[in-house]
């Protein structure tokens, strides 16, 4: 009885020992400002959520939050960034959908997203919009799709190098037509403002003021259910039988093998932040959503995006070589 005492006294020894001055760590954490590196431009979409975040964040935590833009290879720089840092806390990845897509259409980064992650928290979901030339036959989304059907080709729709999105949509309404990607999303929407193709099809808060505006009408948008507050009037494609609930979700990570319990701080500080009704107000005026959750639910919704993207690379193999080029 006494050696197995002496065993027990030993492993407790050996635990505080090794886990002694995490737990020290996360007890105090955080104690200097967080870099938040976010893989976008600053002036987007993207980068406006991240900074209403990032201002929620440093509040609850009592510490500034740096955002640190760091764009290039379709978010696999700064993401990379994340990926080798110190695994203490300091610095986090503000990420996206985007996240899991590069490793199925690429650019391919050179590490596993899933694995080299520690999810916190969802933060945000973002649906995208499909919006027409006011002078498209068209008002909604059972009438394109009736219309791209008995002229199959004859329509055109411009987007910022969505194609994934584009060619899901195109595959899921069973609709042939001509995808025209632009460089950026400025020259896809000045574009269909004046007619040069019939539709554009970004994320909502990129098309809200030209529809708000008149010079654009929204034929749909992509989310499980109507944007009451902003669009009322604006189906879904679920309305009309297209199995086309798709959005960009945002989420906060960091390095593999952050201490737990520095996880659960993030945690705990983010549900705070997407519950705040200002925060979740100023989203609602551009047509995102807060949302939070616990680290599992982020990491399941990368797994299946993942899924997402590998059937449709088979059943659209020309994808794999346009967007690795």
């Amino acid at each position: 009885m006494r050696r197995r005492n002496y065993f027990r006294v030993g492993a407790w020894l050996t635990a505080i020992a090794l886990f002694g001055p995490w737990a020290a760590h996360a007890q105090s954490y955080p104690e200097q400002p967080i870099r938040m590196i976010v893989p976008y431009p600053p002036g987007g979409s993207t980068d406006l959520i991240a900074r209403l975040y990032a201002d929620g964040l440093g509040k609850e935590l009592g510490q500034p939050i740096v955002v640190d833009n760091r764009p290039g290879a379709a978010t696999n720089i700064g993401t990379e960034d994340v990926v080798r840092a110190r695994r203490d806390g300091y610095t986090l990845l503000f990420g996206s959908g985007g996240t899991p897509l590069n490793s199925v259409f690429g650019p391919k980064p050179n590490f596993d997203a899933i694995h080299a992650l520690a999810p916190v928290s969802l933060i945000a979901r973002v649906p995208f919009m499909v919006a027409a030339n006011p002078k498209a036959p068209f008002s909604n989304t059972r009438e394109l799709i009736a219309a791209a059907k008995k002229s199959p080709g004859k329509f055109s729709i411009s987007s910022a190098q969505l194609n994934v999105y584009v060619e899901l949509m195109k595959t899921q309404a069973q609709i042939n037509v001509l995808h025209v990607p632009y460089k950026g999303g400025a020259a896809a929407t000045t574009d269909a403002v004046a007619g040069q193709v019939d539709m554009v099809y970004a994320l909502t808060p990129v098309l809200l003021p030209q529809v708000q505006s008149g010079k654009l009408k929204a034929i749909g948008v992509t989310s499980a259910r109507r944007l009451q507050k902003i669009l009322p009037n604006v189906p879904t494609f679920s309305e009309v039988g297209v199995d086309y609930d798709i959005d960009i979700w945002y989420g906060l990570l960091a390095p593999a093998s952050t201490p737990p319990a520095v996880l659960g701080r993030l945690n705990a500080a983010t549900r705070k932040v997407v519950s705040d009704p200002q925060f979740v107000a100023k989203l609602d005026a551009i047509g995102a959503q807060a949302v939070s959750g616990e680290p599992g639910e982020l990491r399941q919704q990368m797994v299946r995006d993942l899924a997402t993207w590998k059937k449709l690379a088979v059943r659209v193999p020309s994808l794999l070589a346009s967007e690795q080029k």
